[in-house]
């Protein structure tokens, strides 16, 4: 077994560290959730060649994976060996946590062997799988359908969603009350810094591609597009006013999304809703992308806390990803991490602009 002594990659881990209250919070989390501390222990049974799915591994810093080996399904040696020595505990003894089956032909697989390993709580995933477990993302251009045709996920329930908006009218409704005098002042230095109005509507695209009215705290100068064509707001943009650039910052800006939360256009957690002229762009340049109105729009979302500002086609591409991975596995548990780092992101002002 002198194999298990060459370690092929390692992850590492990233050097942010995620708030006290975020680590008690996640110890009542499913593990899928988690951000585990240790490197994982893994075994890829590989379909010729490996290393692409070896740099997709490293490549995550937040959930650090150690790949032990590589078995090339077409050397039928090593893996009858593989399939001979190493039943399920050999696979514990080494502290191997999962197997990675990269391979397009199905019947080369050792399949007993696999099965055994399932049974046994070994987790085996396909690349596929693999990517979405640890990155907690959507890969968009390397999934056919079976990521959401073939897997668990999407509870969409009639309780799940009236539970869901109980939260959100709850939620809604109490950070009202707290913020109200806060609002207020922000209303009137607003009114004090610049001419224009208070509250900033704008069209954006909802649940079912509706399109609905969104409330921010005005952050632009009034004539911010008097071109007439919208723009994705840009670092250090001087359309943007003194005070707009404070609660920017700090989200505050965001504060008014409460009343459409309230009124049924939003919900607490979701995909962030996109304007009609940006959503037809990017329909037309990423797949997918209009799967994000399959469930309502967020104040802040799976990919707010994990994705940083998108002001490009391939920065909501990546967004994109992370919302897909939301609407497959959206729940309480995870709508409550999604809140916690939240409130990491708005502390450290992460991303905004």
């Amino acid at each position: 077994m002198h194999w298990f002594g060459g370690r092929i990659a390692d992850a590492v881990r990233s050097a942010s560290a995620l708030p006290a209250a975020l680590s008690i919070a996640q110890a009542g989390l499913p593990s899928s959730l988690r951000i585990d501390a240790a490197a994982r222990r893994v075994v890829v049974l590989a379909d010729g060649e490996a290393g692409a799915l070896l740099n997709r591994i490293c490549r995550n810093p937040d959930r650090p994976v150690e790949v032990v080996d590589v078995i090339d399904l077409g050397d039928m040696a090593k893996l009858d060996w593989f399939a001979r020595e190493l039943q399920c505990d050999g696979l514990r003894r080494h502290h191997i946590c999962g197997i990675i089956v990269a391979s397009v032909d199905q019947r080369r697989l050792p399949s007993e062997l696999l099965l055994r390993c399932r049974v046994r709580g070994i987790p085996v995933l396909s690349e596929a799988g693999f990517w979405e477990h640890e990155a907690r993302r959507i890969d968009i251009d390397g999934h056919d359908a079976s990521w959401f045709l073939c897997t668990h996920g999407f509870r969409y329930s009639p309780l799940e969603t009236a539970q869901k908006r109980v939260l959100d009218i709850v939620s809604a409704m109490a950070l009202l009350f707290l913020t109200l005098p806060l609002m207020l002042l922000v209303a009137l230095l607003i009114r004090l810094d610049s001419r224009g109005p208070v509250l900033y509507r704008q069209e954006r695209v909802g649940l079912g591609g509706r399109v609905f009215t969104l409330y921010k705290f005005r952050s632009m100068r009034e004539d911010a597009e008097t071109a007439g064509q919208p723009r994705w707001a840009a670092a250090a943009d001087p359309r943007i006013t003194r005070v707009g650039r404070f609660i920017r910052y700090t989200r505050i800006d965001e504060l008014p999304q409460l009343l459409n939360v309230l009124r049924g256009d939003m919900s607490m957690v979701g995909p962030r809703p996109e304007r009609p002229y940006f959503v037809e762009m990017l329909a037309a340049a990423i797949p997918l992308y209009t799967a994000r109105h399959w469930v309502k729009p967020g104040i802040t979302g799976w990919a707010q806390v994990n994705a940083p500002y998108g002001a490009s086609v391939e920065g909501a591409r990546e967004k994109l990803s992370y919302d897909l991975y939301y609407i497959k596995r959206r729940g309480f548990l995870l709508d409550m991490l999604i809140l916690l780092r939240t409130l990491r992101v708005v502390f450290l002002q992460e991303g905004a602009r």
